[in-house]
């Protein structure tokens, strides 16, 4: 067995090979199917107008490109205030809902019979209610990242093992310090599942109300390419919201590496 500094210097490489591994790994994955969809195109003789190929959609991308990051700045706005709007209400009342038993009672079967409405067909009604402006984009993707960050934020503060706050009673902590340094820091985790998935599921519902009724974002770019056969913009203003999706995925990766050093 090896021991003393020898032995953490050896070990230092196979940590930063699994790191590494991690981010490569799945790139791998990515450039395989972009390669394998190339070729299949190019073998297959497959029209532009029907498929085009990564190539395609990467030049045009090259081409729009302003076009593409206005149209991806005013989408991934309205992502992420809707993410907000979804999701910090949910956090507090998840807490609510650990700590008032009675109150989980009364409000989840309300919350699960909201949940189980194909909240797209709502999207419609809301554009009816709101117009054609961000808000019908924002109250959706809120009401869609709700669900997620309040069932894990409700699992996560539940999961809190009760003799954790008998001591902190008996060390006189404050409600508002037992919260904080006790409570939240054991709930963080399902918080942050809870947030990722909140966060591509606003992603969808966003790009998805923009192909309905919209004249800003990524899916009016896609409608209007799609109504022009335009295919090569199409699949560019996809190819973008997808980055816009892995973009916030890295980010609460991000938080969650600085908010739970403890779990790097």
């Amino acid at each position: 067995m090896v021991t003393g500094p020898r032995g953490a210097e050896a070990e230092r490489p196979s940590a930063a090979w699994r790191s590494t591994f991690e981010w490569v790994h799945p790139a791998l994955w990515i450039v395989g199917s972009l390669l394998a969809w190339e070729l299949g195109c190019r073998l297959g003789n497959v029209p532009a107008f029907i498929l085009p190929t990564p190539s395609q959609v990467l030049l045009r991308i090259a081409i729009d490109w302003r076009i593409l990051i206005a149209q991806a700045w005013n989408s991934a706005i309205y992502i992420l205030l809707g993410f907000l709007l979804g999701a910090l209400p949910a956090v507090v009342l998840g807490l609510a809902m650990a700590n008032l038993r009675w109150l989980e009672k009364a409000l989840y079967p309300l919350v699960v019979f909201i949940q189980t409405t194909p909240q797209i067909s709502i999207a419609p009604l809301l554009i009816v209610w709101f117009g054609y402006g961000p808000t019908p984009k924002v109250l959706l993707a809120g009401m869609i990242a709700f669900f997620p960050v309040l069932i894990d934020s409700t699992t996560g503060f539940k999961s809190l093992d009760p003799r954790l706050l008998y001591v902190t009673r008996s060390m006189g902590a404050s409600a508002w310090q037992t919260l904080l340094r006790v409570r939240l820091p054991a709930a963080l985790p399902l918080i942050v599942s809870g947030c990722r998935i909140a966060l591509l599921m606003a992603v969808t519902v966003v790009i998805v109300v923009e192909f309905l009724s919209s004249n800003t974002g990524l899916g009016f770019v896609a409608t209007r390419a799609l109504a022009n056969q335009d295919l090569p913009l199409m699949f560019a203003a996809i190819f973008v919201a997808v980055a816009i999706g892995l973009l916030f995925n890295a980010l609460v990766d991000l938080f969650a590496r600085l908010a739970m050093p403890a779990r790097r």
